[in-house]
């Protein structure tokens, strides 16, 4: 199929120059200013390794600024997509941290709890988006300019299946547990404390390094984990209020079928665990979504599976609807342009639709 698409780039070139995108009417949500849930799609560009392949560009977004993404398959109808605030192959990573990730910090900082997700395909550009506003979060927590004092702790971890694992420990494991009163405790974490931008940044980065990854057909160094950065805002031991916590997600990048026919046995479990958990996870943002929607009625039962997986046990404050503590979350959906990654993109933008709907 990959070599099919190839030879017919030129074909799929002229059928994307000759689309007239049909008049569309977006969709407003009038419940959007009362979600907990911001949804972004960021559309990277392609790259000049793809382009000598003879790779195009078949994800665009509308020029009207209407948040309408437009996906071109060879063999089928083009198909159209809202996937939240969209960001081009031209828009900086400083636009998407003002646009819709900035917010989380002050809100963080009075105490409540803020969650940035990276999600998409493997090589669609999560780690670098995620870097990106990491450094620009690191910044504002430094600049001066959030009212009040405030101690500063970081740790920073992995997540790969049922393991979990310090990355500012030499990767030494760590337990992930319940309390008595359902609290979720990281038993044996290690956590520093951060005063300056330049402190935190370098030991994300000596976190990084130690950080599971492996080559996989879409990339050579492919995280094979979920990486989460827990930035945890401390009041004053005089002040009683509850502190804020800031957790900033880089996803364990989603593989098609095609993309594992040479994995070992070994790899392929691996890719089982990787996709098993960001499917629970799509399912328990999906039901914070419908609570939002209803108003978090809690007279009504919603079902929400944050235990069936490790990750989400962790994140169990976003997903348990008993819980009091007051939560925002940011989801960026990452965007591979290439026409060979049609499949993943459609799927990616169809979630980040469904969430913006929910």
């Amino acid at each position: 199929m990959e070599r099919f698409l190839l030879d017919n780039a030129a074909r799929h070139q002229m059928l994307v120059e000759r689309f007239k995108p049909p008049r569309q009417k977006t969709e407003t949500n009038s419940k959007a200013s009362t979600s907990s849930i911001t949804v972004a799609t960021r559309i990277r560009p392609i790259s000049d390794e793809e382009l000598l392949s003879g790779q195009v560009v078949a994800v665009f977004p509308r020029v009207d600024n209407s948040g309408v993404v437009d996906l071109h398959e060879l063999r089928r109808v083009s198909s159209s997509f809202q996937p939240g605030r969209v960001f081009s192959a031209d828009d900086k990573t400083e636009t998407i941290y003002e646009d819709v990730v900035h917010p989380l910090i002050p809100w963080a900082w009075d105490g409540n709890v803020g969650t940035l997700f990276a999600y998409g395909q493997t090589g669609s550009g999560k780690t670098f988006t995620i870097s990106g506003l990491e450094r620009l979060v690191a910044r504002s927590l430094f600049d001066g300019r959030l009212e009040g004092e405030r101690n500063i702790y970081l740790a920073m971890f992995e997540l790969a299946g049922n393991s979990a694992y310090d990355l500012l420990n030499s990767r030494a494991s760590f337990s992930i547990l319940e309390d008595h009163l359902g609290t979720t405790q990281l038993v044996g974490i290690q956590e520093f404390s951060i005063r300056s931008e330049a402190e935190l940044l370098a030991l994300s980065q000596a976190a990084k390094e130690l950080r599971q990854s492996a080559p996989t057909v879409k990339n050579d160094g492919s995280s094979r984990s979920h990486a989460v950065c827990r930035i945890r805002i401390e009041r004053p031991s005089h002040e009683p209020a509850e502190g804020g916590i800031l957790y900033l997600v880089d996803l364990a990048g989603s593989e098609a079928a095609r993309d594992i026919f040479s994995h070992s046995t070994e790899r392929l479990k691996e890719t089982r665990e990787i996709n098993l958990s960001l499917s629970v996870l799509k399912d328990c943002i999906r039901g914070v979504a419908r609570i939002d929607r209803e108003k978090r009625d809690l007279s009504k039962k919603e079902y929400i599976p944050f235990r069936q997986s490790t990750l989400t046990k962790v994140l169990k404050h976003l997903f348990d609807p008993t819980e009091s503590r007051k939560c925002r979350t940011t989801v960026v959906a990452c965007i591979n342009p290439s026409f060979l990654d049609t499949g993943a993109s459609k799927n990616t933008l169809r979630y980040a639709e469904m969430l913006c709907k929910s």
